[in-house]
């Protein structure tokens, strides 16, 4: 049974102090019983002393992600009466008692019957001393030795719980501390810390367990549905289940973004299709003209059935026990082996269903610019308009089979990047077991829709003000040095006469990469022409983390880089530079999806691609020499006028600033 917070009874609670240790070099405490291994906190026989009979565990503050847990118990202070002060320790002997007894000798009897109730046998040890048919006094009673062991104590607790109730229910509130925390407790090292908070154990009631696929109730698959019919790329579904391909991650694809939609339907045409659990093959997805749910492959024509979106392969079923017996036919399994479609789960033993929203996370976890281009660039518009709205995001977990532990404690650079702008907000992230006799089942489930806007396509989504929103959360939360927007700088060295040296960052990727850079740059720095030229050059970026990164890219005011086959992927750190920066790629042959006309604009920035030059050119012409390893390299004029170049983009920029003051 889950807890509600409404089922709770508001009460006066007792306000709370602890002990502050800021500043206090020790504290003194009267105490005429001792004299040495005293207890600073342990009551003493002193008035001023305080009490800790009482301790009360609270939660100081609440978890980032609203998931209570039981904290360590924290003792904190508070005072038990306003009117007694604090009760002292009592040291009584037994002449005392026997003095205190005779005083109480004239009472009038109590009847049998209550002496009965009060001498029952307890758990500590307080044995029944009733007396046969007669009646019990208290001189009798009181000389007792068992009375002293048990009885006399729990008198004084009784004594003592009752004067700290009427005490605490005589309290009109908490507005007046002064009434309720005594002055000396502040003057001895305390301070306050409010009222106790409730703790309590959290109920797992968001996700259901079913042992055997017989016990799951039957369930009907909906979606998807836009969930925002403004902005594209994400979509919701409805009672579904997902599946991993085992095939995709594996050499040489190394695809950390596919997976199967399991849809239930009762339609009796899927019904009679005995290739309705088998998705669609990667190439057969490409080769659709629109990446639509409802699309159809002509080269899957066979199958039957829609292919659903890409890196989301549908596959239809009645039940869970029906996609059981579909995957174990020898010919679905033989087809989906052809197309590198094998799925964990193919026999699912045990369910478990998630009840509240989730969003399926998908990247490429060992490419930067795809996870950017292909996942990010869907994502941003509905961050930032779930941020201007202040709605939060609509879903309260995440699951994410591209990377383990993505919104915790990974640090692939895709990650690192959600995790600073809080894209996720508080969704707690939803941890997934390799066992291919699980299958995991959603209510809803949000799906974000892959390489939506890799082409920036779909204009009027990823903005302008949308990426200034999320590249201003990076340059505040990686704290790097240079702004976003660096007009004023320049105005300002414009105002001084200041000129700064022109900072360019270069990469040669890689023994497989750009030869010679090294030396290219030794000979040019050696020039008086580029004596005002800061030449930075990166041995390995793989090296490097992602804050490091981030700060060789804000730093420079140009980027040369190597991009190599299949290795652009360090390119999509030139988020973190600032507009109006020059970018160039040196290659080959161009891969980058950076160098897209749309990217560009939005950052304000130059980019120029360096391929591979013609049989006949100049010498001055700027391009690379290929081998057939793959590597190329680059004549020393070419590389100056690539320099001379930057240089001159650079110098009209500032003239820029200088002229519109």
């Amino acid at each position: 049974m889950s807890f509600n917070p409404s089922q709770v009874v508001p009460m006066n609670k007792p306000f709370l102090v602890r002990r502050n240790t800021s500043g206090i070099d020790e504290i003194q405490v009267n105490d005429t019983t001792s004299t040495s291994n005293t207890d600073p906190l342990s009551p003493t026989t002193t008035r001023d002393s305080l009490s800790v009979s009482v301790t009360v565990p609270t939660v100081d503050q609440e978890t980032a992600n609203n998931k209570i847990n039981l904290p360590t118990p924290t003792h904190h202070k508070r005072k038990q009466s306003d009117a007694l002060g604090v009760l002292p320790e009592l040291d009584i002997s037994q002449a005392e008692l026997s003095s205190t007894f005779a005083r109480y000798s004239s009472l009038l009897p109590i009847e049998q019957g209550m002496a009965a109730d009060l001498h029952e046998e307890d758990d500590n040890g307080c044995y029944d001393t009733r007396i046969g048919s007669g009646s019990l006094s208290w001189k009798n009673s009181l000389s007792s030795p068992l009375f002293s062991s048990c009885q006399l104590v729990a008198v004084f607790v009784i004594l003592a719980v009752m004067t700290t109730l009427h005490s605490v229910r005589s309290r009109s509130g908490n507005n007046d501390l002064v009434d309720i925390i005594d002055d000396s407790l502040y003057d001895s090292g305390y301070e306050e810390i409010g009222e106790p908070m409730e703790a309590h154990a959290p109920v797992e009631d968001w996700i259901e367990f079913y042992g055997s696929p017989d016990r799951m109730p039957a369930m009907k698959s909906s979606g998807p549905w836009p969930v925002d019919g403004n902005v594209g790329g994400l979509y919701k579904f409805e009672n579904v289940c997902v599946t991993n391909n085992i095939d995709a991650p594996k050499p040489p694809g190394l695809d950390t973004t596919s997976r199967g939609l399991l849809y239930f339907t009762n339609q009796k045409s899927m019904a009679k299709n005995p290739k309705r659990c088998v998705p669609c093959s990667k190439p057969a997805m490409d080769s659709r003209i629109e990446d639509r749910w409802d699309a159809t492959s002509d080269s899957d024509s066979d199958l039957g059935h829609r292919c659903g979106m890409k890196g989301l392969h549908a596959m239809f079923a009645s039940s869970v026990e029906d996609y059981n017996d579909c995957m174990a036919d020898s010919e679905n399994h033989k087809t989906m082996i052809r197309a590198r479609q094998n799925q964990s789960t193919t026999h699912a033993k045990q369910i478990r269903y998630f009840e509240e929203p989730t969003l399926l996370l998908q990247f490429d976890a060992h490419d930067r610019e795809h996870s950017l281009f292909d996942t990010l660039l869907t994502y941003l518009p509905h961050w930032h308009k779930w941020r201007s709205d202040y709605k939060g995001v609509p879903f309260q977990s995440v699951i994410s089979h591209s990377v383990e532990g993505c919104l915790k404690h990974s640090r692939n650079w895709f990650c690192e990047l959600t995790h600073q702008i809080q894209a996720f907000g508080y969704a707690r992230e939803l941890q997934w077991e390799r066992k291919d006799t699980t299958l995991y089942c959603y209510k809803s489930l949000y799906y974000n829709q892959l390489e939506y806007q890799r082409d920036l396509n779909h204009e009027g989504l990823v903005t302008k003000a949308v990426m200034d929103d999320f590249r201003d959360e990076l340059f505040r939360n990686f704290a790097l040095t240079a702004p976003r927007d660096m007009s004023e700088v320049w105005k300002k060295d414009a105002q001084l006469g200041m000129k700064r040296p022109l900072n360019i960052a270069l990469y040669a990727n890689g023994e497989n990469g750009w030869k010679d850079l090294d030396k290219l740059i030794s000979s040019t720095r050696s020039m008086k022409k580029y004596q005002g030229v800061q030449f930075n050059l990166i041995d390995n970026f793989d090296d490097l983390t992602v804050a490091e990164q981030a700060t060789a890219f804000n730093l420079a005011d140009a980027v040369v880089m190597a991009t190599g086959r299949h290795e652009s992927d360090h390119f999509a750190n030139v988020i973190f530079s600032p507009d109006e920066s020059f970018f160039a790629e040196v290659g080959c042959s161009s891969h980058s999806l950076t160098g897209n006309r749309h990217f560009m604009a939005l950052l304000l920035g130059t980019h120029r691609s360096v391929t591979k030059c013609a049989e006949q050119h100049a010498g001055e012409e700027i391009c690379v020499s290929c081998s057939s390893e793959g590597s190329f390299s680059m004549t020393g004029i070419a590389f100056q006028a690539l320099i001379d170049d930057i240089m001159k983009l650079q110098e009209q920029k500032i003239k820029f600033q200088r002229d519109s003051l």
